[in-house]
C-alpha cells in the first residue's frame, strides 16, 4: 500500500529545504571574502619580511616611470624602488580599488620585469637571478611584486596577513 504523504510532511520537507538553502548561501557569502588587513598592515610586515624596515618609499613619479601606472588611480600604491640602476631589487604593494584594476597591475608588473631582465642580461648575473626569482602574488585587493634575496620570506609575511 502506498503511503499518502500528509501536509505536515510536505511542510517540513519544505522547512528543511528552505534552512539548508539558507545555510549554502551563508557559507557561500562568508567563504568568498577575504580578510582586508589594512595597506599599512600589509607594507610594513612586508617590508619587515624583506629586511627593508627604515627604507623611505620612492615618490609617485617613480611608479609612473618604472610601471606606467598612475598611482592616484589606486587605493594605495608603496614602491621601494632601487638605489641605483645597477640594483634590481624593489618591491611594489598596490591596493587596488576594486578587483578590476588587478589584471592592470598585474601587466605592467610584467612588462617592468620584462625590461629589468634585458637591462642585466649579459652582465648582471646577479641581479638576473633576483628577477628570476621573484615574487608576484594577488589576494583580496592586494597585489605584491618583490625583487629581493628574501622574496620568499616577503612573500609568506604577505599571505599571512591575510589570515
Amino acid at each position: 500500500m502506498r503511503e499518502k504523504w500528509s501536509c505536515h510532511k510536505w511542510h517540513y520537507l519544505r522547512i528543511g529545504l528552505v534552512v539548508l538553502l539558507a545555510v549554502f548561501v551563508l557559507f557561500d557569502l562568508w567563504g568568498g571574502r577575504v580578510k582586508d588587513p589594512g595597506a599599512e598592515h600589509v607594507v610594513e610586515q612586508v617590508t619587515k619580511a624583506a629586511g627593508m624596515e627604515g627604507m623611505t618609499p620612492a615618490e609617485a613619479r617613480m611608479v609612473k616611470r618604472f610601471y606606467g601606472l598612475n598611482p592616484g588611480d589606486y587605493e594605495s600604491v608603496v614602491l621601494y624602488a632601487p638605489a641605483d640602476n645597477m640594483d634590481a631589487k624593489e618591491l611594489l604593494i598596490v591596493k587596488v580599488k576594486d578587483s578590476t584594476q588587478r589584471e592592470e597591475v598585474e601587466d605592467a608588473i610584467a612588462q617592468r620585469l620584462d625590461t629589468q631582465l634585458k637591462s642585466f642580461e649579459g652582465y648582471g648575473a646577479e641581479q638576473t637571478a633576483l628577477l628570476e626569482a621573484h615574487v608576484l602574488k594577488s589576494k583580496g585587493n592586494y597585489v605584491v611584486y618583490i625583487v629581493h634575496e628574501h622574496a620568499q620570506e616577503a612573500g609568506a609575511a604577505f599571505e599571512k596577513c591575510f589570515l
